[in-house]
């Protein structure tokens, strides 16, 4: 049992080793004073913002699960959806989607194949909405360049960033209509890796063919991708405005730019919650930002560190009762269980 858990202590070991690094080089001090300089309307702002989110983000499962045939009312969405997103912050590999799927299951009856292929195309759609997201921001930071070169450049990273989008639904009409092709490229993988590839392809199939035949669902799904990367980026900027003088409204490409960087690491975590790596990443970008002008240039790492001590806040009170709702320690024991009962229970 210890072996089996060896990894995962190292990956919390690693995570704590890192915020606490982070912590302490922005400085605890100076963090809790630029953390009320937000001010009270200023936090009010971010709360407003962020329920917002999680109604889009809502939304878009919604969408989701009604090209598979499953109409849910929003309603009964949003207290699994807070609880997964609450769960995902101290969990690895986004181990809380998996409270959507057994909470779907058990209050709603709904399959647990059907379930699992919206999660996966919501991922996969996440990309897409922040690629676009991503190209347009830097679309107008391309503005922001006094030199031709640097607008060249930036230029260039849109063209390059439109052949990847180009690229990727090629190689999802291919997978369309070579699957087979996919499957015997599963086989070289081990086969304790191999089991979970061929599901999450087989997932991503059906979803994907289920979205095909409703072009207006797609669509809509990929719009809401967009915005709540659009969002996450707005209430990054309400935090740098905040706090560093010098930036301003003409930083907002930069800061959605920046956003979207370090969601990627959510998308993608290696870390519990992406902790530390979120941060880094923002801070990265914003340090590009010609309106930053702080000498110690990963200091406005502490712009995306408030973002996620509130984010996190919003989400221990709203998803600590979500979880509560429904059913607490009964539903984590239920997701602990879940591949167990995932393999008895027909699809």
């Amino acid at each position: 049992m210890l072996e089996k858990k060896k990894s995962s202590i190292f990956l919390y070991l690693a995570t704590f080793i890192v915020l606490l690094l982070l912590i302490l080089f922005i400085n605890p001090e100076n963090l809790i004073d630029k953390f009320f300089q937000i001010g009270l309307w200023g936090i009010i702002l971010l709360v407003i913002f962020y329920i917002i989110d999680l109604i889009v983000r809502t939304y878009r499962w919604k969408l989701l699960l009604i090209a598979q045939g499953t109409h849910l009312p929003l309603s009964s969405l949003i207290l699994p959806v807070c609880s997964a997103l609450a769960i995902n912050l101290f969990t690895i590999a986004r181990a809380g989607e998996t409270v959507r799927i057994v909470s779907l299951k058990r209050n709603n009856d709904v399959k647990y194949s059907d379930s699992i292929s919206s999660i996966v195309i919501e991922q996969v759609l996440s990309i897409i909405g922040l690629l676009i997201v991503v190209t347009g921001s830097l679309f107008f930071i391309s503005f922001s360049f006094q030199t031709e070169e640097s607008s060249k450049t930036v230029g260039q990273l849109i063209l390059l960033l439109l052949l990847i989008s180009g690229g990727g639904l090629l190689l999802i009409g291919i997978i369309l209509m070579k699957p087979s092709f996919v499957y015997k490229l599963l086989n070289f993988f081990p086969e304790f890796l191999k089991d979970k590839l061929t599901s999450a392809f087989e997932a991503f199939i059906r979803g994907l063919t289920d979205l095909r035949t409703q072009p207006s669902l797609l669509f809509q799904a990929i719009l809401t991708s967009a915005a709540i990367w659009t969002i996450e980026g707005i209430m990054l900027h309400i935090i740098a405005l905040s706090i560093f003088p010098s930036f301003t409204l003409t930083d907002l490409p930069w800061v959605i730019a920046a956003s979207c960087v370090g969601n990627i690491t959510f998308i993608i975590p290696i870390l519990p919650g992406a902790m530390g790596e979120y941060e880094a990443a923002i801070a990265l970008v914003l340090n590009y930002s010609p309106n930053y002008v702080d000498p110690d240039p990963l200091k406005v790492a502490s712009v995306p560190f408030i973002d996620r001590v509130v984010k996190s806040l919003i989400l221990g009170i709203v998803g600590g009762y979500a979880t509560l709702q429904l059913g607490g320690a009964e539903l984590l024991k239920y997701r602990r269980d879940y591949t167990k009962l995932n393999k008895t229970e027909e699809l």
